[in-house]
């Protein structure tokens, strides 16, 4: 593990972004697709890294095909096992628990990646069967890389069309890739952001006290100043004011505050796009080291959250704090006891059809939710505890009915 890492923290919010992103998504859906794998997080490379465990099951499962008294060499065979082996990659249907180990740990590799390349890629190369690099192997790395994409492509031009080179020998090509482009390597900011819209992230405890200061790239500020100047439009329409001519600046100044009062929402529940583009794997040159339902990537980051966004009502001016009174006095209706959000009918319908007529069960239940502080943990208490303790059907109009109380109430 690397030393940057807590290893601990690390693990452990891994699983912890995982459970969040799995309940949200298997909530409304008993499998998901490989399709769905793509697009399951705003962070692409966490949504690759999981597709390409897959894809290592999927060579699995061909080579368990083979027995010794049977001829797969024979070309008739390999084309129909291929074929089949296709037509199964098409069909990808992976339950929670099956997923959620393999979104923990492409959630840590990617932070690993993040946070210390250079030891990501070491352990990578370092793990290749025999001590070799083949070419084949290096073409699936790269496939399955957004971040830091560079990296491997390079090493793929330092090999030359070579079929393979010794794992030392990609080792000191690494080394003079990071050195020689370090400043290439992308700030962890934007991603600790989208990470941070699931689960908060420490970097504090995850970094063993270090501070998301210590990773930005003084030699790349030039090209990405221009991220970070959008923000800051808002702060320099006031100047127009001060520097108008004397004489009329005093009077117009209540006229445009008029229309501040109009409150601009905040969707910090959806999480900014990532493009993507099916292809037909077979026109596709690097389509032949992986299942034929990975779409190409056409846009990775391109809308990607800033540090800011996550930061909430903090990035917001103060003129526009005050105007949000309305939408916090909003809010603040629902923060008393959870039960008074429940009606009647429906308080007797959730006794019945998820406690089995317990009412002291659904009074427990209802006393912890609301112990909890954020829509996050009630789900996660739902999810694991009493969903499968009372065996809910997730799909029920009532499981529904109780969630959509639990958004509102948070």
């Amino acid at each position: 593990m690397s030393n940057k890492f807590n290893s601990n923290a690390l693990n452990e919010y891994s699983k912890s972004y995982a459970r969040r992103v799995a309940a949200d998504f298997y909530h409304a859906h008993p499998t998901i697709s490989g399709k769905q794998i793509l697009n399951l997080t705003p962070i692409q490379q966490v949504n690759l890294f999981v597709v390409s465990s897959l894809f290592d099951k999927w060579k699995g499962e061909v080579e368990r095909f083979r027995s010794p008294y049977f001829d797969f060499s024979n070309p008739e065979v390999e084309e129909g096992l291929r074929a089949f082996m296709n037509v199964v990659s098409q069909h990808i249907a992976v339950r929670r628990e099956h997923l959620e180990p393999l979104l923990a740990d492409a959630s840590r590799r990617t932070l690993v990646a993040l946070f210390d390349p250079r030891y990501y890629y070491d352990d990578l190369l370092r793990n290749q069967p025999d001590f070799t690099l083949t070419a084949d192997s290096l073409k699936h790395i790269t496939r399955y890389t957004q971040v830091n994409k560079f990296v491997p492509l390079a090493l793929e031009q330092k090999m030359n069309g070579r079929p393979f080179v010794y794992v030392n020998q990609a080792l000191g090509y690494l080394d003079e890739i990071l050195s020689g482009r370090a400043q290439e390597l992308e700030r962890p900011d934007k991603y600790v952001a989208m990470f941070s819209e699931k689960v908060a992230v420490d970097l504090a405890s995850l970094l063993r006290g270090q501070t998301l200061d210590n990773y930005q790239s003084t030699a790349a500020k030039s090209f990405f100043d221009l991220d970070e100047d959008p923000p800051k439009p808002p702060l320099l329409a006031a100047r127009p004011v001060a520097e108008a001519p004397a004489p009329a600046a005093p009077t117009p100044p209540p006229a445009p505050a008029l229309p501040m009062p109009v409150p601009q929402p905040v969707d910090e529940e959806q999480p900014s796009g990532i493009s993507f583009a099916d292809a037909d794997p077979e026109a596709s040159s690097s389509a032949v080291t992986g299942p034929n339902n990975v779409p190409n990537i056409v846009s990775a980051e391109s809308s990607a959250p800033s540090l800011s966004v996550s930061a909430g009502s903090s990035a917001l001016l103060p003129e526009t704090e005050t105007v949000a009174t309305l939408n916090d006095t909003l809010q603040k209706v629902s923060t008393g006891s959870l039960s008074r959000s429940i009606s009647l009918n429906q308080k007797f319908r959730f006794i019945n059809q998820l406690f089995n007529g317990n009412v002291d069960a659904y009074n427990e239940a209802l006393a912890e939710l609301d112990q909890m502080t954020s829509y996050g943990q009630a789900l996660d208490l739902i999810s694991y505890r009493y969903a499968n303790q009372f065996m809910w059907n997730m799909d029920s109009d009532e499981v529904s009915e109780l969630v959509e109380i639990l958004k509102r109430r948070f």
